[in-house]
């Protein structure tokens, strides 16, 4: 009479399952290229899961991973228990896209600066009226001195790259500071000369022909 086999006590498949994991483990943070291959395929579709929806960024998502991994097998070592192991990564994971996010975040606003710093037109060969000179030197008065400087070089006809080396800020800073300013100077200088109407962005066609030379 055959018998049926016992059914093994999920307490201790689990045993069984923290302990085979275990190993797996160290034998990743030992650097053995097989163990951290299995990790890789083990969990890599879990992963992409996971992050797809938190970056929605689908090109990106090989890349974030990537460096999850990357950031796994350097940590591995701090993982006190390999049973926590799938909530340590996650937590990783999120940790990591939310990096990602930061990162993009500070890109795009970095990008836009930069077009906007290109758009300062340079003033080299600029020269201005009397009545806007004087106008322009009572509004530096209300500028930081780093600031005043910058303009004052601008207006004196420097360029952007000796401006740069004069006061130790790299080119694009300087085309940010001045592109900060503008729109006070505008305004201020605008009102004393009465050459820019209330509401309106810009100069009238008659102050901009006295500004340029």
């Amino acid at each position: 009479m055959s018998r049926t086999p016992t059914a093994v006590p999920q307490s201790a498949e689990c045993a069984a399952a923290v302990q085979e994991l275990t190993l797996l483990l160290r034998r990743a943070e030992a650097g053995e290229a097989a163990a951290q291959t299995e990790l890789v395929a083990r969990y890599s579709r879990r992963l992409a899961g996971f992050i797809r929806p938190i970056i929605r960024d689908v090109d990106s998502v090989a890349d974030v991973t990537q460096t999850i991994y990357i950031k796994m097998f350097r940590r591995l070592s701090r993982l006190r228990e390999p049973a926590h192991f799938e909530a340590w990564l996650f937590t990783l994971a999120r940790n990591s896209c939310l990096d990602f996010l930061r990162r993009r975040r500070c890109r795009l606003a970095t990008q836009e600066l930069d077009e906007q710093a290109h758009q300062v037109p340079d003033t080299a060969q600029a020269d201005a009226s009397a009545e806007i000179m004087v106008a322009l030197e009572r509004a530096l008065t209300r500028l930081s001195p780093l600031d005043r400087t910058l303009v004052s070089q601008v207006v004196a006809g420097e360029r952007y790259g000796a401006i740069a080396s004069r006061t130790g800020l790299s080119v694009t800073a300087v085309k940010v500071r001045l592109h900060r300013v503008r729109p006070f100077l505008r305004a201020w200088v605008g009102e004393m000369t009465a050459t820019r109407q209330r509401g309106h962005k810009g100069w009238h066609a008659g102050a901009r022909s006295r500004l340029a030379a």
